[in-house]
């Protein structure tokens, strides 16, 4: 697996995966790891591209879901960009899709904190 994370200010994380999003990567506590730290830091807008995931585990779902339930505390969603069906259709099946909000790329979760918690990204 392939990890890209970027801060779009104090309050919205990107993070872009690629390859195999499971507890058997070699990546995945490094994953785990860094979204849990700025949830620590108090962020919860998190915008998470799956697009070049091939495969998601529960080990994958659950960190999704961790992110998802933290987010809904504190009265956001964490987007997900994720056009690949049988991806998408786990998420579906476990029911975790009504926690999150789909979308079909990052300017279109940057739009939607901005339009649903008014964040505004200074880094346009």
């Amino acid at each position: 697996m392939k990890i890209k994370i970027a801060v779009l200010s104090e309050a919205l994380v990107v993070c872009t995966l690629s390859g195999e999003l499971s507890i058997f990567d070699e990546d995945f506590d490094v994953f785990q790891k860094e979204v849990m730290a700025y949830l620590k830091l108090g962020i919860y807008r998190f915008i998470v591209d799956l697009d070049e995931i091939s495969y998601i585990d529960s080990s994958g779902i659950g960190v999704i879901i961790r992110l998802a339930t933290n987010a809904m505390k504190k009265e956001t969603l964490v987007c997900v960009i994720c056009n690949q069906p049988h991806v998408k259709r786990v998420f579906c099946v476990a029911n975790v899709d009504r926690i999150m909000k789909f979308v079909d790329t990052v300017d279109e979760g940057v739009a939607f904190f901005e339009r649903t918690t008014g964040f505004v990204n200074n880094g346009k």
